[in-house]
C-alpha cells in the first residue's frame, strides 16, 4: 500500500463471500446433514444464508444410528458475521428439555463471542462436539 489507497489484493472480504465461505466448509463438514434453506427458494436476488444442521452425537450419522438429534436453524443477516444470527433448536429427539436449553444458551453465547470473526458458524461445530 503506498500513498493511502488499498490494492484490490489488500480489500477486506465481502459479507456474502465470507458467508459462502463458511458455508462451503460447513457442508463439507456435515454432508447430508447441512440444508441451504435458501436453495428452496425462486429468489433471484442473493439473500444471506438461513441453513438447518442436523445435529447428532460425534460419530453416528444416519436416523437409524442416532438415539439424539436436534436440528440447529440459523439465519443469518446482510451483514453476518459483524452481526449475531438468529438461533433455533428444532425437531429434538432424545434430549431432554433442560439439554436443549443448555445448547441453545451455549450457541447464543458463542454467537456473540464469536461476532465479527470469520470462523462464527465453525465455531459451533467446536462447541457441538467437545464433551
Amino acid at each position: 500500500m503506498s500513498g493511502g489507497t488499498i490494492s484490490a489484493s489488500e480489500q477486506p472480504e465481502s459479507y456474502q463471500l465470507r458467508q459462502d465461505n463458511e458455508l462451503q466448509v460447513l457442508e463439507s463438514i456435515y454432508g447430508w446433514d447441512f440444508q441451504d434453506l435458501r436453495r428452496d427458494r425462486p429468489c433471484k436476488v442473493k439473500e444471506p444464508p438461513e441453513i438447518n444442521l442436523v445435529l447428532r452425537p460425534q460419530g453416528l450419522a444416519g436416523d437409524n444410528e442416532a438415539y439424539a438429534k436436534v436440528d440447529l436453524w440459523v439465519k443469518c443477516p446482510q451483514t453476518y458475521p459483524d452481526t449475531v444470527p438468529e438461533l433455533e433448536l428444532k425437531n429434538a429427539k432424545g434430549l431432554s428439555n433442560e439439554n436443549i436449553n443448555l445448547l441453545k444458551t451455549r450457541l447464543e453465547e458463542l454467537a456473540k463471542q464469536r461476532c465479527g470473526e470469520n470462523q462464527g458458524f465453525r465455531g459451533f461445530f467446536l462447541l457441538l462436539h467437545r464433551k
